[in-house]
């Protein structure tokens, strides 16, 4: 797996989000494709997850 994105990774993919909001979101992701490894979760049920923020790149969104 990738390592987490930095600080300023996420600032430049979610300007519009505060600090504390793009670590909830990194952290959403990255729980929701451990599922998705390890066979807890499959690509449908990520699909229809809500994020816990805006996210331009979540597929529902």
């Amino acid at each position: 797996m990738q390592p987490a994105k930095t600080p300023d990774e996420l600032a430049e993919m979610y300007p519009d989000l505060e600090p504390w909001q793009r670590d909830e979101l990194e952290v959403w992701h990255r729980g929701w494709i451990t599922k998705m490894m390890t066979g807890g979760a499959s690509s449908e049920e990520y699909y229809a997850a809500i994020p816990p923020h805006p996210d331009p790149y979540h597929p529902e969104d």
